[in-house]
């Protein structure tokens, strides 16, 4: 389970995956006061597959998908459509939350596979991570990038038993500056060939991993 205070609010938003009987496994983003202890309430879920934006003490944006005829045997003889099908607005806890959703093929063809690189170094921003001198060790590409940004917003740290960053896992969304369309959905995990400690990083867009 992670989370990401919200700048200028009490307020904290967790992602959590949680197995339950009969084999169910609720997951999602649930938003709560900071001072009240978690817990899942499958209809406190938000309606969202991922961030798309750095929550505010406003607004909150994310993206989902639904068929729209594309799903199963469908898939294969459907056109991909990129831009959003539909946008619900609505009140989450105080937020205004914008729900982008997007036809399942169009969501599916710019999700890209896992990338993997471990970075020699890193530099925070306000809104991005910039990170430098990364290898992809683990494929057989052996690709060698100089340097990666990434947005904030949906940024995953993992600990080791000291509290620091074994691993941050990034999930980011682009889409087009005017017509929402999605551009690229990428996944990343990073390692640090050197020790990073946990508060070299800010709270700002950044989730943290909470420990047992």
């Amino acid at each position: 389970m992670y989370r990401q205070k919200i700048d200028g609010t009490s307020k904290v938003i967790y992602y959590f995956s949680a197995w339950g009987g009969r084999d169910s496994n609720p997951r999602g983003f649930i938003i709560l006061d900071s001072t009240k202890q978690f817990q899942v309430e499958i209809e406190n879920i938000l309606p969202i597959y991922q961030l798309s934006q750095i929550p505010n003490k406003t607004n909150i944006e994310g993206i989902t998908h639904d068929c729209y005829g594309t799903c199963g045997e469908l898939y294969y003889n459907s056109k991909p459509v990129f831009r959003p099908m539909k946008v619900d607005i609505s009140s989450e806890n105080g937020f205004k939350l914008k729900t982008r959703i997007y036809q399942y093929k169009g969501y599916s063809e710019h999700n890209r596979g896992l990338e993997r690189y471990v970075f020699e170094k890193f530099k925070e921003t306000k809104d991005s991570l910039i990170f430098y001198n990364l290898d992809d060790v683990e494929s057989m590409n052996g690709i060698h990038l100089d340097t990666l940004k990434v947005k904030k917003g949906s940024v995953y740290l993992l600990f080791n038993k000291k509290n620091n960053i074994k691993k941050i896992n990034v999930d980011n969304v682009t889409l087009n500056f005017k017509t929402n369309s999605i551009e690229e959905i990428r996944h990343i995990a990073l390692t640090p060939k050197n020790e990073i400690k946990n508060k070299e990083l800010s709270e700002r867009g950044i989730f943290r991993e909470l420990l047992k």
